[in-house]
């Protein structure tokens, strides 16, 4: 496939084959005003010398991420399931140190939130293969988790999508997503519960035959003013469905995660 403007990769099929001069010509070029990649300020392709990243439009208006991976560039980097639906990605480092406020680093951080598109592509010979879009699952501390979006999540973006992705509070909710991924709580919260959904009652692992489940923190980091102790008790495990459906109406109504999860299960009886 050739991609002629940025749209076009919001219409990409899994296994579509792009050629790598198509893709670097698209991603330099939609910068160039008069360029036959130029369609508008908003569609512009950013990066940073981490040549494997780049995204769509500036944060808070990003409209998508595209991710060019090679195999064996980073240790973490690859497939962690059979199905191919879960993929670790690495954050960038400088002299082998991660900043979270690398741009490259922050649209991944962000994109819970955003609810934007993470297009992965592998490398195949002269060509990338497109392998479909993700979302960022896990937050660890030197790599994303990434899971395949659901089909109908995947739209091209218009004017009214993007409206509703402005929001305030970024600073906050990024705090509390990285909270969530603190590695020694959440282990010992998954280690002393079912793998079963809070929510919905599902069981990834019986519909999947994947063992996942995610740790959601139930109050904000945010909504303390200073250091505190956390227990096992102010996190929920979730499927990764009620996870996102979560976010999504704390992002949009300021709900808190007890109201979320009676309207959820009323909504599903």
């Amino acid at each position: 496939m050739e991609l002629k403007c940025t749209d076009n990769l919001f219409s990409l099929n899994p296994e579509d084959v792009v050629t790598k001069r198509n893709l670097f010509d698209l991603i330099q070029f939609s910068k160039v005003q008069d360029s036959e990649y130029w369609s508008g300020d908003s569609n512009i392709i950013n990066n940073t010398p981490q040549q494997g990243i780049n995204w769509i439009g500036d944060l808070p208006d990003t409209k998508g991420v595209l991710i060019k991976t090679r195999p064996g560039s980073y240790k973490e980097d690859g497939w962690s399931d059979k199905n191919q639906s879960f993929y670790h990605y690495s954050f960038k480092a400088r002299n082998n140190v991660i900043s979270f406020k690398e741009k490259a680093n922050q649209v991944l951080i962000s994109q819970p939130q955003h609810l934007y598109p993470i297009f992965l592509f592998t490398e195949s010979g002269d060509t990338w293969v497109y392998e479909g879009a993700f979302s960022v699952s896990t937050i660890e501390d030197t790599y994303v988790v990434l899971s395949r979006y659901l089909p109908n999540l995947i739209a091209e973006p218009t004017d009214e999508y993007n409206k509703q992705q402005y929001y305030e509070g970024s600073k906050s909710y990024v705090t509390h997503l990285m909270a969530e991924r603190n590695g020694a709580i959440v282990k010992k919260v998954k280690q002393s519960r079912e793998w079963i959904c809070d929510i919905c009652n599902s069981i990834f692992n019986d519909k999947y035959k994947v063992k996942h489940i995610e740790a959601h923190h139930k109050v904000p980091i945010s909504t303390y003013s200073s250091q505190h102790k956390i227990n096992i008790n102010d996190f929920s495990l979730l499927c990764p469905n009620c996870h996102k459906a979560v976010h999504i109406y704390m992002r949009k109504d300021g709900m808190e995660y007890d109201e979320i999860r009676r309207l959820l299960q009323r909504e599903n009886t």
